[in-house]
């Protein structure tokens, strides 16, 4: 058994070896012509055909098509030189046949195939020098990626033609905003390799609007998307009320909509939670669907301590929390009436029952729900009504009376008969 597997081994090593020498032997005799610059000058149009020509035997060396001989992409030059200009190299999706099938299936290859401005695979991985994405030379290595969605999506010709709606806008300011961003900022001030990048939301091949619904980035989608690096809070989030309406397929109906998180966090322009900037900008943000609230809310101290600019004030994620934000009447509920106390204690220690009762959101005119509201309100409201009125009618009837006096000459006579 021995001599026979030793047998085996050697015919094996043999046709290895014979493989290698014929791809050897094929890149070297492409390399007769394809790495003689004098040769190749004149042969396309202009310099950049010619550039394109070159191809030395050595390009291929450190790449992930290190193994291939020039014919396996280059089909129909199998018999070398001489040969046929117009065939076409065979397309990429005949070795990577799923990545070929999502990018056909993708907003890009429709543009790619009509209007000719939108990238192939050659565009994002290059033609004879690709690398892997773990390669840091690679175009596709994630601290390289914004940069490489950011030749098409910073230029200003493809945002005016693609991105120039309201509906569009995210994809006009995409680049510029994502880099700024807690996720870009990870990426490249921390060099976190963990933070999303671009493909780890609009996904590397299959990249559709936000409008498909197969779209990573479609509202219905967007959680799960969230999710895939969040996914802690995306479980918290689907528990909530917020969540639980997604779920029981409550419809969007005109400005309301079911939140997901780019709502709160936006899509490219993410900031850190702890920042002035966004615990601020929810406030507004959460009056967007709840406004009888937030206006309510704004008469308050709170509200009106938050909308000076003072991050320490209570706002609504203080008390709802953050994505676990429940009904009152759930005993989960961080404003649940058995958990007030505790979610006060979180800025006022000495919190206890009574203190818990300070109405978060009043509104003075409902009166079943606030009476002691009410009641004061509706004194004061008529009172300052009543006195203002009173002292309108009494200015009016005094210019009335001045007038007439005036014309009478009353005014004047008073005047000479004075002291």
């Amino acid at each position: 058994m021995r001599p026979l597997r030793g047998l085996a081994c050697l015919l094996l090593a043999l046709g290895g070896a014979g493989s290698l020498a014929g791809q050897a032997a094929q890149v070297v005799q492409c390399a007769r012509c394809h790495a003689n610059r004098d040769f190749l000058l004149g042969k396309g149009a202009t310099w950049l055909p010619d550039s394109a020509l070159y191809v030395p035997p050595t390009i291929l060396a450190g790449t992930v098509h290190a193994s291939l001989r020039c014919a396996d992409c280059h089909r129909g030059f199998e018999a070398g030189f001489p040969h046929r200009v117009s065939v076409k190299v065979v397309p990429c999706e005949t070795c990577h046949a799923r990545e070929g099938q999502d990018w056909t299936a993708s907003s890009h290859a429709a543009n790619a195939r009509t209007a000719g401005d939108a990238p192939t695979c050659v565009t994002c991985h290059g033609s004879h020098v690709v690398l892997s994405g773990k390669d840091p030379r690679s175009p596709i290595n994630r601290f390289s990626i914004a940069t490489l969605c950011g030749r098409c999506h910073a230029d200003r010709r493809i945002i005016g033609k693609y991105f120039a709606t309201p509906a569009n806008a995210p994809g006009s300011t995409a680049a510029q905003e994502f880099p700024k961003s807690v996720h870009g900022a990870a990426l490249t001030r921390d060099g976190l390799v963990v933070s999303a990048t671009c493909t780890d939301c609009h996904r590397a091949h299959k990249v559709l609007p936000a409008s498909d619904s197969a779209s990573s980035v479609n509202r219905a989608n967007i959680p799960t998307t969230c999710g895939a690096c969040h996914a802690g809070v995306t479980r918290v989030f689907n528990a909530s009320a917020h969540g639980t309406a997604r779920a029981a397929g409550a419809p969007d109906s005109g400005a309301w909509r079911r939140p997901v998180c780019s709502d709160c966090h936006s899509a490219h322009a993410i900031v850190r939670a702890d920042q002035p900037q966004w615990q601020l900008g929810v406030v507004e943000e959460c009056g967007t669907c709840h406004k009888q609230l937030y206006e309510a809310f704004l008469e308050t101290y709170h509200g009106k301590v938050a909308r000076l600019g003072f991050g320490l004030a209570a706002k609504c994620s203080d008390c709802h929390t953050a994505h676990n934000m429940r009904p009152a009447s759930d005993p989960q509920s961080s404003v649940f009436a058995g958990n007030l106390a505790a979610t006060c204690r979180q800025c006022h220690p000495g919190a206890g029952a009574q203190f818990a009762k300070y109405y978060a959101h009043p509104d003075p005119r409902a009166r079943t729900r606030y009476p002691l509201l009410y009641w004061p309100w509706l004194l004061m409201t008529a009172l300052l009504v009543g006195v203002m009125g009173f002292f309108a009618i009494h200015t009016g009837l005094w210019l009335v009376r001045s007038g007439v006096a005036r014309a009478r000459g009353e005014h004047g006579a008073s005047k000479e008969n004075g002291p």
